[in-house]
């Protein structure tokens, strides 16, 4: 064993102190800024897509009525995810009545699409921008059923505008709000939706 002379030594050791110490501090840097980005960075509350199909299919069958003339009658809601357009699709059957003015009942299946946005009031999910894609009467046919389709896609366009989705739970949010953090943005992703949580700076 080779032993160091006795000045070597002593300049060695507190060479290997202020390393040591070295590592301690950049350690406890990391962490102190790790900890930082998980108080203020984004975090997200998750809904997968199956939750997601299971809340809308919860509020169906909705039947409403346009300006006293028409009923509409929607149901089984099948949900189908748009990330790249942040935009959730739907297709759902339906049945029209009192059309005309008289008591005759159209029934067939609608294809929409829409944007979601987050409702602080009562922390739902909200239809916005929809946009009815399809609107098939299988029973009619030229001039009637192109007015058919105008029409009732006007009356699911206005009727299902801000309809709400899903809501979230208030333990959903509480712990977000004691690290004073608040929802952002409303996203569609694979696999579901992400709701951002901000800190108020951002």
């Amino acid at each position: 064993m080779r032993v160091l002379p006795l000045p070597l030594r002593f300049a060695a050791a507190p060479l290997a102190r202020w390393h040591v110490l070295l590592a301690l501090l950049l350690a406890g840097l990391v962490l102190v800024l790790g900890g930082c980005a998980a108080l203020t960075g984004p975090r997200v509350v998750s809904v997968s897509e199956a939750q997601l199909a299971q809340r809308i299919a919860e509020q169906f069958p909705v039947r409403r009525r346009y300006l006293e003339l028409f009923d509409l009658t929607l149901s089984a809601p099948r949900v189908r995810l748009i990330p790249a357009e942040n935009r959730v699709g739907t297709r759902m059957d339906f049945a029209l009545g009192d059309f005309w003015g008289d008591s005759r009942r159209f029934d067939g299946a609608l294809s929409l699409s829409y944007g979601l946005r987050f409702e602080p009031s009562d922390a739902s999910v909200r239809m916005t921008d929809v946009r009815v894609e399809a609107f098939d009467v299988p029973r009619l046919s030229g001039p009637m059923a192109n007015q058919a389709q105008r029409l009732g896609a006007l009356v699911a366009e206005h009727l299902l505008n801000d309809f709400s989705l899903h809501r979230f739970k208030p333990e959903d949010l509480q712990s977000a709000q004691r690290l004073g953090l608040r929802p952002g943005v409303l996203k569609v992703v694979p696999g579901g939706l992400q709701l951002e949580l901000t800190s108020p700076s951002h």
